[in-house]
């Protein structure tokens, strides 16, 4: 079974998550978090950055940066490379990520099976999978619509 979804946790989680590590749950960290969040897809340091200066023109660039790599290091977002450029994952469980070769759209597809292949995997071979990050690659249904409608005509 397929399922797309997005599970984002509470503020009150972070902050117990970053405390419990013995670190300060700040409100810059919070604000960057949310936005991590809010972009609903795969975001680059500078677009989390440009997000929060909405809210918080404070915030500055590096804070961002050291920030995410803090999630990373938390378990808290995964960090990726995507067309010379490292994006931040906020979704953090089993998931399939499907790459637009065209237009370089990240999209997250959950499945319920993944979880338990990755099981069977480690039961099997007795190697203990500690990460995972499975990638496909292909044509956007925008990027697929677009490139149906530049096709050149027939000439029969």
């Amino acid at each position: 079974m397929l399922v797309s979804m997005h599970s984002k946790k509470s503020r009150e989680e972070i902050a117990k998550v970053i405390r419990e590590h013995g670190y300060r749950a700040t409100p810059q960290r919070l604000a960057i978090y949310d936005a991590l969040h809010k972009s609903g897809s795969h975001p680059t340091a500078q677009e989390v950055h440009q997000t929060v200066l909405e809210r918080d023109p404070s915030v500055s660039l590096a804070t961002v940066y050291k920030t995410l790599q803090l999630f990373v290091e938390l378990g808290l977002a995964r960090e990726m490379g995507f067309r010379d450029q490292i994006h931040y994952d906020p979704e953090v469980e089993y998931h399939v990520h499907l790459v637009c070769t065209s237009c370089g759209k990240i999209e997250d597809l959950h499945i319920d099976e993944l979880e338990s292949f990755i099981s069977q995997i480690e039961d099997e071979t007795e190697f203990e999978i500690t990460g995972q990050r499975f990638d496909m690659y292909g044509l956007c249904s925008d990027c697929k619509r677009e490139k149906r409608d530049i096709s050149p005509p027939s000439l029969a």
